[in-house]
């Protein structure tokens, strides 16, 4: 049995990793606490009278954590586009592993359900960048900078406050004067939008355009819950140095400001969502910080990898590098444990 897991593992890493990325799932979606009060989607309220029976709860925490899975499996993909297969390894195991990944993939958060949607279309747009850039085709295929951005407003239909991100890609195809693949990722987006909130709004407001419009229309009032901007990156910085777990979170915030001009088609959008989580912050809503953490993540390790390779004292070091990721996996593991016990 060790040894077919043995040969398993080494075959198939991936399929590995998700399977343990289900075992860890499954054990939130029985340990962990069920719904909140109500569950809101953009304007599309889920009252909570609807899912009472346990089990319904259950199998809705289940469909959530399958439908989760294309976060890892997208975000290996493009990892492997930019940096190696290892590399993509690793960030799929931090994406199935990190300890909060499991309660927020079960429970109904909207940025996390749109993530598969909008890391696809970056994944496309990514996918496209790189033959362009190594010679391997003359032009980009519009078709697929168009299904990107019907990937993009898929995820806007889901959860509206994503639009920033798609502002960030767009503007980093302005900045690489792909001006063609900023259109037809916009013709995209403009599809899917107008398909999704004609069809979902004629059922449920008899109309179209109800809930998007009440969005743009209340956009400038999220801007009176700042309470300082002080506080606002205070809370922006924790989550991402205490959030992602140290040492690891410091590694991840160097190396994804090292790649910023590298890698810009992941780390501009991801950059001007965090921006607008300081300014636009809503309470406790930490679905705009969801949003932002696989890009985050896979900017900032592989910079990380990148700077780490090249650094002398890192090589000759390399006992304290696996003494960090030796803390960050002890932690890690203690905080999944309490999330799941608390």
């Amino acid at each position: 049995m060790k040894e077919k897991l043995f040969f398993f593992s080494i075959k198939h890493p991936l399929s590995l990793i998700l399977l343990l990325a289900i075992i860890v799932k499954i054990l939130a979606v029985i340990f962990t606490d069920g719904w909140y009060t109500d569950i809101d989607f953009n304007y599309y309220h889920i009252p909570s009278s609807w899912i009472a029976n346990p089990w319904i709860v259950y199998i809705s925490r289940l469909i959530l954590g399958a439908f989760s899975l294309l976060i890892i499996t997208i975000a290996y993909r493009i990892t492997k586009i930019i940096a190696d297969k290892t590399t993509a390894l690793e960030i799929a195991t931090f994406g199935a592993l990190l300890w909060g990944v499991p309660f927020v993939t079960v429970h109904p958060f909207a940025s996390v359900v749109a993530l598969p949607f909008i890391l696809y279309g970056t994944l496309l747009i990514i996918k496209q960048h790189n033959l362009l850039d190594n010679n391997e085709i003359e032009k980009s295929h519009r078709t697929s900078f168009i299904i990107a951005g019907f990937c993009f407003g898929l995820g806007f239909a889901v959860y509206y406050h994503s639009l920033i991100y798609y502002i960030g890609i767009l503007a980093a195809l302005f900045i690489l004067k792909n001006w063609k693949g900023a259109l037809m990722t916009l013709i995209g987006y403009v599809l899917a939008v107008g398909i999704t909130q004609t069809v979902v709004d004629l059922v449920i407001y008899h109309r179209p355009f109800v809930a998007m419009t009440r969005f743009f229309g209340d956009f400038g009032s999220y801007f009176n819950y700042i309470f300082g901007l002080e506080y606002n990156i205070e809370v922006v910085g924790l989550f991402l140095l205490l959030a992602l777990v140290p040492p690891m979170s410091v590694m991840l915030f160097f190396g994804f400001f090292r790649v910023f001009r590298k890698y810009l088609l992941l780390v501009l959008p991801t950059l001007l969502t965090l921006l607008y989580s300081i300014f636009v912050f809503i309470f406790f809503d930490i679905d705009r910080y969801l949003l932002t953490v696989p890009t985050y993540v896979i900017a900032g390790y592989v910079g990380w990898k990148e700077f780490h390779k090249s650094s002398a004292f890192w090589t000759k070091n390399r006992w304290l590098l696996w003494t960090c990721y030796a803390i960050f996996a002890v932690l890690n593991i203690a905080l999944m444990v309490y999330s799941f016990v608390d």
